[in-house]
């Protein structure tokens, strides 16, 4: 449960804004970052004044409790789980306000967070079923919380998961497309820094349940056309997609319109004879079931092993990663420049980098930035508590909120089910963190709902 607590003053909340919607039929196939119009005002929702009020009469911070022996009820069915309780300080809550007139609206205007995360977000440790990530739960739990009709909380697309799919997992238990032909990995493109480059010949594949898709690629300089087939057919407008572009460089997006129900396999592949040296990138793919431009969606554009100095230093990575039109930023980093020996004070410089060249590539949204759980302790490695204290200080910049959930979620244990290391959740772990950021990320108001809507959520 949310509940206000006095303390900072408040921050003036940014004002709502629209999206222009990624064209879906066959005759409307690509949309690139440039095109996009700049956002609508969006009206002022009223008929939840009250609720809103109430949460501002809190000013700069929310407690947010959790009793982690209630959720680990629904996390598995092994063991007696914690009894711990912890308060979780939100600051500056207003922050968010955009964020829930999004959801508010999502029964007509998709409502996208894009999750700017490492291996604890990619799903480090998962081998299938992805659903059970805790960013797919959050997406089923706040769907759920919502109850907007006709917007999917059960498993599909591929290996589970309806949210983006990268070229290439970088954590090695998750399951990749099948890969054939020479290609080579473009850690510096796509979401997540996950693009893959196909040369003359090489291909990649994704068998999803999905009713229509769309499929990342990233234009350059000189680059070769991609051919994309849908069961082995390739349709008219994905014969031949450009990629070559003169002089702007970006991703972009090729739609597959209506495939009806059921499972669809995709290839994308570089048909240029193999004596070609051109070569063209793909980035990933995101299945939809009837919700492409409506429900909430969260949306994986994380890496393992990535850290904020490295998206700070490669703009290409974060501005793929905006290119999925965020109505919020989640930024759940930290633990790699903390196992990097990057010092406290240096990851606060790289955070200022990142939220700064994020309103240079033109987001004006919110950013949340994301205090994890504690992780195992290590000889001569900095105190988790010094990186959680430079991310609490970034909320001197407008429209950057910050949760530490180290309060509410159990110390990093290779000996408990929670966790398979000293550092990534398990399966049973998953649900621990979903519950905690939909109770941040529901609007205020909304009724409470089971923790975690998948199938084996409970």
């Amino acid at each position: 449960m949310l509940s206000t607590m006095s303390a900072l003053a408040r921050e003036p909340s940014p004002t709502p804004t629209s999206r222009v919607r990624v064209p879906s039929g066959p005759g409307a196939l690509v949309m690139t970052a440039s095109m996009r119009q700049p956002r609508e005002r969006r009206a002022v929702w009223h008929d939840d004044r009250m609720a809103r009020a109430t949460r501002r009469a809190g000013a700069g911070l929310v407690a947010l409790t959790l009793g982690l022996g209630l959720l680990a009820g629904c996390s598995d069915d092994s063991g007696e789980g914690e009894s711990a309780t912890g308060v979780a300080a939100v600051e500056s809550p207003t922050v968010l306000d955009p964020w829930f007139d999004a959801v508010r609206r999502d029964d007509r205007d998709a409502a996208r967070i894009v999750v700017l995360g490492d291996s604890v977000s990619e799903g480090y440790g998962l081998g299938d079923h992805l659903e059970r990530r805790w960013l797919d739960r959050l997406q089923a739990a706040l769907r759920t919380r919502l109850g907007t009709p006709a917007c999917p909380t059960t498993a599909g697309g591929w290996h589970g998961t309806t949210s983006l799919v990268p070229a290439d997992y970088r954590a090695p238990t998750l399951p990749d497309p099948l890969v054939t032909g020479p290609t080579v990995l473009a850690p510096t493109l796509g979401p997540g820094g996950r693009g893959l480059t196909l040369k003359p010949g090489g291909a990649v594949t994704w068998t999803v349940t999905a009713d229509s898709v769309d499929v990342g690629y990233r234009t350059r300089f000189a680059g070769g056309p991609l051919q994309i087939e849908v069961d082995g057919v390739v349709p008219a407008h994905g014969r031949a997609v450009p990629t070559d572009t003169d002089p702007r460089a970006e991703r972009a997006v090729w739609s597959s319109g209506d495939l009806g129900p059921g499972q669809h396999t995709v290839t994308v592949r570089n048909a240029l004879p193999t004596t070609s040296s051109t070569a063209a990138t793909v980035t990933d793919l995101t299945p939809f079931r009837g919700d492409r431009d409506r429900c909430v969606h969260v949306l994986d554009a994380s890496r393992s092993g990535v850290s904020v100095q490295t998206i700070a230093q490669t703009p290409t990575y974060l501005k793929d990663s905006l290119s999925l039109d965020p109505d919020l930023l989640l930024v759940p980093l930290g633990f790699n420049d903390q196992r990097a020996d990057v010092p406290a004070a240096q990851f606060g410089r790289s955070l200022d980098s990142l939220v700064q060249q994020a309103r240079g590539m033109g987001y004006e949204g919110p950013i949340l930035l994301v205090g994890w759980f504690t992780p195992q302790t290590e000889p001569g490695r900095p105190a988790w508590s010094a990186y959680l204290q430079q991310m609490r200080a970034r909320t001197a910049h407008e429209r950057v909120s910050f949760v530490d959930l180290s309060a509410v979620l159990p110390r990093a244990d290779p000996r408990s089910r929670y966790f398979i290391d000293g550092l990534h959740p398990s399966a049973a772990g998953q649900p621990l963190i979903a519950a905690s950021l939909t109770e941040i990320l529901a609007p205020p108001g909304e009724l409470s709902s089971t923790v975690g809507s998948s199938p084996d959520a409970s």
